[in-house]
């Protein structure tokens, strides 16, 4: 199946309404694009950042707060810092229409107002995405540098698309590579978000790969997992969404070939997330050196816990959400079906509890460095 263009939708400022910009995510999805939402009160230069790291065709900014004249040209500005200015963005809100003219002046693509119908969203967007120019490899890494994080992103695309990259650096000493699994709920992106935020306390240069599932009708994806982690302005942090582009076994058939581009740009560890994971999707023993797989209260008996599958596979095993009702339960039903002599962990990802022990043990296996890295 074609793959559509990739949008990152956004909300700048303090509206705190999200209601209408999720329908649109919705009907992108559904129109063929991968969407990557970032979520609420997002900052011009964390889209920005985003907009760069998820290498998008169009940025789609939804405000609601009459701060239009303010905030659109500051994103603008911070994408033309970060050597972006030539991706185009698309505004939608409430807007006057006399400030139409003026946004496009700054170089707005299109200005949508709330009367616009989806059809007329999901045409603005395809136009805007068709008409971004991209630069060849050689073009590229004049530009940029292969260190600069859109030439990263520009990279880890042809990886995506094309499922090979050539000419990739020879890699010393490749990163650590930590999957994270676990059913749809478990809270694995919250988690990663925290892991990060621990990794970082230790000096770590950190890559992120969430890999969430496309459509098996018309293509599109919703990229969501990147809305649980906390935005930040920090260049050894490094966060990618992937669709899972028809593969069935909770990851992307490019994963391989990312991971190994993210490998020759001197990252510490690299950090996987599945798709909401089955009793049967155990490939990504197959690319991380290191399995944790989440797990969450009130999910099914013991006898879940036996058979075979996942559960074989994992090398961590983390309870949690573990404020919850049967935690330890579930702890001790870990440890006597499936864990044996395997590290339980339990943690409130949410608040962070248990991280710092969570990312102690994983740094302390040398394990954790991936045989399935690059050569």
């Amino acid at each position: 199946m074609q793959r559509g263009p990739r949008v990152l939708l956004a909300k700048i400022g303090l509206d705190g309404h999200d209601r209408g910009v999720k329908v649109v995510a919705r009907a992108l999805r559904d129109a063929g694009f991968e969407v990557i939402y970032t979520g609420l009160w997002q900052t011009p230069d964390a889209v920005a950042r985003a907009a760069i790291e998820e290498d998008v065709d169009v940025v789609g900014v939804s405000l609601l707060s009459a701060a239009h004249m303010t905030l659109v040209p500051l994103l603008i500005d911070a994408m033309a810092r970060a050597g972006d200015g030539d991706r185009p963005i698309v505004v939608g809100g409430i807007i006057p229409r006399e400030d139409e003219s003026a946004l496009r002046e700054q170089g707005v693509a299109a200005v949508l107002g709330p009367e616009a119908p989806l059809d007329t969203v999901v045409e603005a967007m395809t136009a805007a995405a068709a008409g971004r120019a991209r630069l060849d490899q050689a073009a590229r890494d004049r530009e940029f540098g292969r260190h600069h994080p859109r030439g990263l992103a520009e990279t880890l695309t042809l990886a995506d698309r094309n499922g090979v990259v050539t000419s990739l650096p020879k890699v010393q000493t490749p990163a650590q590579r930590f999957g994270v699994t676990g059913a749809p709920g478990v809270g694995k992106s919250t988690l990663i978000g925290q892991v990060i935020d621990a990794l970082r306390r230790r000096d770590q240069r950190v890559g992120v790969l969430l890999v969430d599932p496309s459509s098996p009708v018309t293509g599109g994806a919703l990229l969501g997992d990147r809305v649980r982690m906390r935005e930040r302005d920090d260049r050894d942090v490094f966060i990618r969404s992937v669709a899972s582009a028809g593969s069935v076994d909770a990851l992307s058939g490019a994963v391989v070939p990312m991971l190994d581009v993210m490998d020759g740009f001197g990252f510490d560890v690299l950090l996987i997330e599945t798709v909401g994971a089955g009793q049967a999707d155990t490939a990504i023993r197959d690319v991380a050196g290191v399995v944790v797989l989440v797990l969450q209260p009130g999910a099914g008996d013991e006898l879940q816990l036996a058979k075979a599958g996942i559960t074989e596979v994992a090398d961590v095993f983390v309870v949690n959400k573990a404020d919850q009702p049967g935690a330890d339960r579930l702890v001790a039903a870990v440890r006597e079906m499936c864990a044996g002599d395997k590290p339980v962990v339990k943690t409130v990802a949410s608040r962070g509890d248990g991280v710092d022990a969570l990312v102690d043990r994983l740094l302390s296996d040398p394990e954790g460095v991936s045989e399935c890295s690059q050569g």
